[in-house]
């Protein structure tokens, strides 16, 4: 197993170093406060909903908060995730590489159990299964608030997770400012911001692109496995090749499909003229009258020895409705015959009439059956052999030479394991508008994102890695140059006003999103292995649109019952609805051989409906404020409904799916925080409370592709959804403010534990599609530690995460007890560092590194040994990524910013380890990464 032993002796000194120090509040990373000695006048630099609002409103964010400062990271052209990447408990999980789906876990939770707000609007939309952070623009963002453990009230809903709060800028001074940047493979990036005095309030308007290429260097670990493969086929089929006609002789020999003497196999195997006269001899002499006359044989021993052609023999004998009916019977019967047994029982029953058991041919024996298939099949059988048998109509023969020649074609690409990646690219834009003054704010948005879905590099299986390595030279699957299109646009307005103790404000809000994917390549060569069929019937795979329309309604507001209580509230609705099209959707599949799959019951609209209401009650138990209790108690609710209107659900084999079925949830939660002062320098808090995640469209209804709700019993009579996932957490955190080494210091050591139940999981019920199941149940425990210096000249700010999580699971299918699994894409270490210098107000230098403990990406450990256990996880190794910069600012309203990511070029060299079958060793991530990217930013305020 890795040797983590680098990053636990950095946490451990520095948390030995530091243990003399005092624990303090957090500085970039934290929000400041300062507690007055009247306990009440809590001051809060900046506040997270836009309005007016009092300022002793701090006081209502008692659990841990760290403020993200985007002005902190000016000219470097991070994103959100980047910018997450600084405070401790998150890991910020980049699915299918830069630029592409990304999603955000807190304290070992799942993407899911994230809240993620915009401006104290929650963006989850209930058709994704988590937000995708990269479709989120930063560009005018003033700060990002980050809540673990206890969520304030004014968020609505639970989330076991956290909630991430992005709150945009607030319009104040007149200025226009432009920002220009480039960086490698194909990276660009603009931005417009203009703010102005406007009417009664000021006025702020953005607008932003980014684009790159990403077309960046990887090597294919996988491709050195692939080699033996590639030459072995070639090895093989030469073989095949060089001596076609004696492998021809002895594969109809042993196959029963001629009757040769002895004397005759060595005379045609050493004279190739003769056996070629032999093969193309049609008179009764030749090949073809050979086979005919060894029909019964060679049908007889077809069925002996390839029981799997059973089925398809009886129903081409015109027998289908026997053989259907006897599968209904053995049904009945409850038997469970495999492929293998169908033979030998049906020659044991041969000539029954269905007295009680299976006949399936009335009145006819075994070999009358062989005779009569024989006689139907001989003719067309035998022209077929014969012509394989000759090298200038032989398919066998021309496919051996292509297969020779395609492995040696990728025997050369394995060779040479290097690759540039392909569809990788992409383009943002946004654009916002924000009006605001003393009592309102209206804002208006626009984002678009534009870009081609990457090809995984295993094939979709990590053990397909191998032969899947030229992902990225050739087009490997059915479907390539995947390309998605995203456009949301949303609108809001807001009021906020205060009258005596009352703080009261409310607000409307509008989402409209439209995601299209298409396909644009279509591969029918060398593409997936699919049948026409599935080609052609196959819903979602040429292309799908999904739009969704969300409106919500919110109040909250602020009540002072006393000098020593604030009562905090929030109450809203929300509700969502989102149409689904695609490729196939509205396809219908009932074939002759009686094949009703999938696509026959799809879902293809969806009705959320969101309620909340919660309150909260900060309390100063004792004249110096000293003391502080925070009890909240909220109530969620989300009603869903799933249509699948204009479908047959009596003649399918998925009965439970109905036109119209809807499920409603809720639950009453708890939280508490307790806070102690001791001076200026310590203070000691805790928080504690359970959670109940609403869960969203796809979980309960499918998402009307691959995933369905799951069915109550084999017959598919019904239907159970999953219901929502509960849990609690627990954390407490010493903070010192205090002189250290010569610096300004504050350092917060924080441990939690969080328990979860009814987690879910998505499980492959069938061929074709997914369930949920709440089968998953876990605890994760963990210490954070952060820690900033403040010299004269230079900054160090540092966090390292523990976390230990315990996942268990339970096979809901046939319900045994719960087992131990990995917890997937949770590092039990991770931490980042970074240091600035700033020997002048017109030159900064930075350096920054962020290490991610190795992790598991498949949940199974079920092996015996430990050694197979941790591999049966597919563990990624450690990674260490260290950055870089210069700022420069040649005069006040100018900087340029020069900067390099990932120095050492680490990222795409992240390794899964992995044992198949036959092989064994290190794959790539299925997306890799982009690794060292040079940039250069320009911004100009005007």
């Amino acid at each position: 197993m890795a040797n983590n032993a680098k990053l636990r002796n950095f946490a451990f000194g520095v948390a030995l170093a530091l243990g003399c120090s005092a624990l303090g509040s957090v500085q970039i990373a934290f929000a400041e406060e300062t507690i007055p000695e009247d306990g009440m006048d809590f001051a809060l630099e900046e506040i997270t909903v836009q309005g007016k609002r009092p300022i002793w409103e701090e006081k209502l964010s008692p659990g841990s908060v760290d403020v993200i400062r985007t002005e902190d990271f000016k000219g470097e052209q991070k994103t959100l995730a980047d910018m997450l990447l600084t405070v401790p408990g998150l890991h910020v999980r980049e699915v299918n590489g830069k630029g592409q789906y990304t999603t955000v876990t807190v304290r070992g939770s799942t993407a899911a159990q994230v809240g993620i707000f915009i401006d104290g609007v929650l963006a989850n939309l209930g058709g994704d299964s988590a937000v995708d952070l990269s479709t989120i623009p930063v560009k005018n963002v003033e700060r990002i608030e980050v809540y673990r453990g206890y969520v304030p009230s004014r968020f609505g809903g639970t989330f076991i997770g956290g909630v991430i709060n992005i709150v945009t800028k607030k319009p104040e001074t007149t200025n226009v400012s432009l920002e220009v940047g480039k960086s490698s493979y194909g990276g660009r990036k603009g931005s417009l911001e203009l703010t102005a005095p406007a009417g009664a309030g000021s006025l702020m308007v953005g607008v932003n692109y980014e684009s790159s290429d990403g077309d960046f260097k990887y090597k294919n670990y996988a491709a050195e496995h692939a080699i033996p493969t590639y030459e072995s086929e070639i090895t093989t089929n030469q073989d095949r090749i060089d001596n076609f006609d004696a492998k021809n002789i002895d594969n109809l020999v042993n196959g029963n499909v001629v009757s040769l003497s002895q004397d005759q196999i060595a005379y045609f195997k050493s004279n190739s003229d003769a056996w070629l006269g032999y093969v193309r001899d049609s008179s009764e002499n030749g090949l073809n009258a050979n086979i005919k006359d060894n029909k019964y044989n060679y049908y007889a021993s077809q069925f002996e020895n390839d029981p799997n052609k059973l089925e398809s023999q009886f129903i081409a004998a015109g027998i289908k409705d026997q053989y259907i009916a006897a599968i209904d019977q053995l049904n009945q019967m409850g038997e469970n015959f495999k492929p293998e047994d169908w033979f030998a029982y049906a020659q044991a029953d041969w000539n029954s009439n269905g007295n009680g058991e299976i006949g399936l041919i009335d009145a006819k024996d075994k070999n009358e059956f062989i005779n009569d298939y024989a006689n139907a099949n001989i003719d067309k059988d035998a022209a077929d052999i014969v012509a394989d048998m000759d090298p200038e109509t032989s398919k066998t023969l021309a496919g051996c030479k292509d297969t020779v020649e395609k492995n040696k074609d990728k025997l050369k690409k394995a060779r040479d394991a290097y690759r540039w990646r392909q569809y990788n690219d992409y383009e943002n834009g946004s654009a916002i508008i924000k009006w605001q003054n003393a009592d309102w704010v209206i804002k208006g948005t626009y984002n678009k994102i534009d870009r081609h879905l990457p090809d995984g590099v295993w094939g979709g299986d990590v053990y397909n890695a191998p032969i899947n390595n030229a992902v990225d030279v050739d087009d490997k699957y059915y479907y390539d140059s995947r390309r998605q299109k995203v456009e949301s646009t949303g609108l809001m307005l807001q009021n906020r006003k205060q009258t005596g103790k009352l703080e009261i404000g409310w607000l409307v809000d509008y989402l409209h999103q439209d995601k299209n994917y298409r396909a644009e390549h279509i591969n029918l060569e060398d593409g997936e292995n699919y049948t026409q069929w599935d080609r052609e019937n196959t819903p979602f795979r040429e292309w799908s649109e999904y739009t969704s329309d969300k409106y919500n309604f919110q109040v909250d507001g602020s009540y002072q019952l006393s000098a020593k209580s604030m009562l905090d509230f929030q109450m809203n609705y929300s509700t969502e609805r989102m149409d689904v099209d695609g490729s196939n959707l509205n396809k219908l599949i009932n074939d002759e051989n009686n094949n009703n799959p999938t696509y026959a019951g799809l879902r293809n609209r969806y009705d959320q409906e969101i309620f909340n209401i919660q309150l909260q009650n900060s309390i100063t138990l004792d004249d110096k404020g000293d003391w502080v209790l925070t009890p909240g108690i909220r109530y969620n609710q989300s009603k869903i409904t799933g249509y699948s209107s204009g479908k047959n659900f009596e003649n399918n084999q998925f009965k439970w799916v109905k036109p119209k079925e809807s499920q409603t949830d809720g639950k009453a939660t708890w939280q508490l925080a307790l806070k102690k002062r001791f001076d200026d320098r310590f203070t000691l808090r805790s928080t504690g409370g359970t959670y109940y995640r609403l869960l969203n469209m796809s979980e309960i209804a499918g998402d009307g592709a691959g995933i369905l709700p799951s069915p109550s019993n084999s017959s598919g009579s019904g239907s159970t959804f999953p219901v929502p996932e509960q849990g609690k957490q627990f954390d407490v955190s010493a903070i010192m403010s205090n002189k250290f080494l010569g610096a300004d210091n504050d350092t917060i050591l924080t441990y939690f534990w969080r328990d979860s139940e009814n987690m879910l999981q998505l499980v492959r019920k069938g061929k074709d599609y997914w369930c949920y199941f709440n089968d998953n149940k876990g605890t994760v425990r963990g210490v954070e530690l952060q820690s900033n210096f403040k010299w004269s000249k230079f900054d160090l700010e540092m966090q390292v995460t523990y976390q230990k999580p315990e996942m268990e699971r339970m096979n809901s299918a046939v319900n045994y007890d719960y087992a131990k699994v990995w917890a997937t894409y949770q590092p039990e270490w991770e931490g980042n560092i970074r240091l600035t210098y700033n020997p002048s107000e017109k030159v900064s230098m930075f350096t920054e590194a962020h290490y991610t403990d190795e992790y598991f990406t498949d949940s199974a450990n079920d092996a015996k040994n430990s050694e197979d256990r941790y591999l049966s996880g597919k563990p990624v190794t450690d990674l260490t990524v260290i950055n870089t910069g210069l700022k420069l600012k040649p005069a006040s309203n100018w900087q340029l910013t020069f900067g390099c990511n990932d120095i050492f070029n680490e990222a795409p060299k992240a390794k899964i380890r992995v044992r198949g079958a036959d092989w064994s060793g290190y794959v790539n991530n299925e997306f890799p990464i982009q690794g060292r990217t040079f940039y250069f930013t320009a911004k100009y305020d005007f």
